[in-house]
């Protein structure tokens, strides 16, 4: 065992890090909307979760190109620092664009989703989008640079702070309702991008100030390829956008409330792995190969938490749901006990997604995400679903057959060996 570790130290304290830290800002989260269902009514809740779902998922079409890859791209980087501006630039550009397409328009297609429209909160929505865009992409570029702990801090402070005010708010006599908690979830994110920006690209002594590597990239296969990886984020965007305002428009907020809560669960599991995906092709960049040792932690920690996760929801799903409150038991258990069955599916589309970003097989990645994006949009308009546990049905559904086209990619690369162009080694024209 202990040979086997060997060479894996890094690995393991960056990905560590990075699965705590979004398995920490779950539980800090699961217990903000806990706090939320017990102080306020279940459409208030629907309403305030589906517009930070929106606002997470606006923020992911717009930069999850760069989100995914900034770390890679970072780690191996003669100037960071101009890496990272050109990202920042780029990324609130977009984020502005998607959030204003999102308020005249989305809400406009789906008749749940109408009270977005609401002057206060549609100026909320936008600000927040912003905020989250600076927010996930500082998370990226400190991965890339190997501050897995920092992330974990930077999120600790943040998931305790809007606990913090979620509690604060009906012990001073004001009512729950959707910009309260709004305004609870965003206001400590904008405080730590103001101190993270600042920490960043302020001080002489910034790590992005610091020359990582010399790897060169050829600019037109750069921007080729996060032009697909752009296209991969739209699609599963467009996805991520429809079960919430499909579960409100058919089912109701009331009703649509314990699936939404079962299925932020689910969200914080994927990304946790997601995370860990992240640091695993961060350490094989900076490496230039990955390890057989590296391989078998990889693989051994995605089956244990998969493992994990679905026996814990299977056994205590109810009792955690119940934490919500008495309506959210028994659906939103139904519901979570489905759910995680499309976790392990889940895992090897994320890693298959990893490798395919380091060997810069952008094509792949859509593949995997287009038929996961038919499959379930087949399903909401033909599917005939009439309860939410066959809406989640059909979401395991759909991470099963992108797994497969996953599975094909993973399985293709065991006859190559994974080598990438190590530290002083050009790769293309001049960055």
């Amino acid at each position: 065992m202990r040979s086997r570790l060997v060479g894996t130290r890094s690995l393991a304290v960056n990905g560590g890090a990075l699965i705590l830290n979004v398995v920490a800002g779950g539980i800090t989260g699961l217990a903000f909307w806990m706090v939320a269902a017990r102080s306020a009514e279940p459409r208030v809740v629907a309403h305030a979760s589906t517009m930070i779902t929106a606002m997470l998922t606006v923020v992911t079409l717009s930069q999850q190109s760069l989100s995914v890859n900034v770390p890679t791209l970072i780690a191996g980087a003669r100037r960071p620092r101009r890496i990272a501006g050109h990202a920042y630039g780029a990324a609130l550009s977009a984020t502005l664009l998607g959030a204003l397409a999102y308020v005249f328009f989305a809400t406009r297609l789906a008749s749940g989703l109408g009270f977005v429209r609401e002057p206060r909160l549609a100026v909320s929505f936008v600000s927040g989008c912003l905020v989250w865009s600076v927010f996930s992409l500082q998370d990226a570029v400190l991965t890339g640079l190997r501050r897995g702990k920092l992330v974990l801090l930077e999120n600790a402070l943040w998931g305790t702070s809007r606990l913090a005010l979620a509690v604060a708010v009906p012990l001073f006599g004001i009512e729950s309702g959707v910009g309260w908690l709004l305004a609870a979830w965003l206001i400590p994110a904008a405080l730590l991008v103001a101190v993270i920006t600042y920490t960043l690209f302020v001080p002489s002594t910034s790590p992005l100030r610091a020359r990582l590597g010399d790897q060169r990239v050829d600019k037109r296969r750069l921007v080729t390829f996060l032009g697909v990886e752009q296209l991969t984020a739209v699609t599963g965007g467009v996805v991520a956008l429809s079960v919430p305002a499909f579960a409100l428009t058919v089912f109701g907020a009331t009703t649509a409330a314990p699936f939404l809560a079962a299925y932020s669960f689910l969200v914080v599991s994927e990304n946790a792995m997601g995370s860990f995906a992240q640091a695993f092709a961060v350490e094989v960049r900076r490496g230039g190969s990955a390890t057989p040792n590296m391989i078998v932690v990889a693989g051994g920690l995605v089956v244990g938490f998969s493992a994990s996760v679905i026996v814990a929801a299977q056994l205590f799903g109810e009792n955690l749901m119940g934490l919500f409150g008495p309506d959210y038991r028994t659906s939103g258990g139904q519901v979570l006990a489905v759910l995680v069955l499309g976790l392990p599916a889940r895992c090897v589309w994320q890693l298959s997604s990893a490798a395919n970003r380091l060997r810069r097989a952008g094509w792949r990645n859509f593949d995997q995400m287009a038929a996961y994006a038919v499959t379930v949009l087949v399903a909401l308009a033909l599917g005939n679903i009439t309860t939410t546990r066959s809406l989640a049905i059909w979401l395991v559904v759909g991470r099963c057959v992108a797994a497969l086209g996953a599975l094909r990619n993973l399985m293709s690369y065991r006859s190559v060996r994974l080598d990438l162009p190590g530290r002083g080694t050009p790769e293309g024209g001049d960055r």
